[in-house]
């Protein structure tokens, strides 16, 4: 089956779907109309506030990551999002019963450090195995 060929909007028709965007016409008005007016009169020039944005930034990162440390995992019922016609529907809810107890920010600690061994394991596995130990599926034999 062919893939329909890609086709570039214009920048012109690029900015007609945006208009069209009630989201982004809201966020555009904002920023136009209230926040960057503030910011001006918040700022001594361009670059206080760009470190002041950047700070910003910083801070709400800092206080979201101290929240991930109070709520519990268990908290947000990510079981009532598995797929319940999933194969693996059953070890699936078991493994995330392992971290109810946990915070968030551990639990999200966890899987990715569990992510990054897998692909170490991986990656140390790929520098023993010889190249015609690989499957290979050859893009005429799909």
């Amino acid at each position: 089956m062919k893939k329909p060929k890609q086709v570039h909007k214009t920048k012109a028709e690029l900015i007609v779907d945006l208009k069209n965007n009630k989201d982004w016409v809201e966020k555009m008005k904002f920023t136009r109309e209230v926040f960057y007016p503030a910011l001006c009169k918040a700022s001594k020039n361009i670059d206080d506030a760009i470190s002041f944005l950047g700070s910003i930034n910083t801070v709400m990162m800092e206080i979201f990551l101290g929240f991930m440390k109070t709520k519990m995992f268990g908290e947000l019922d990510i079981i009532s999002k598995l797929d319940p016609k999933d194969e693996k529907y059953a070890e699936l809810v078991e493994l995330m019963k392992l971290f109810e107890d946990k915070s968030v920010f551990d639990a999200k600690s966890l899987f990715e450090g569990m992510r990054q061994e897998i692909q170490l394991f991986t990656n140390e596995e790929l520098k023993e195995r010889s190249l015609d130990t690989l499957k290979t599926k050859w893009i005429d034999e799909l």
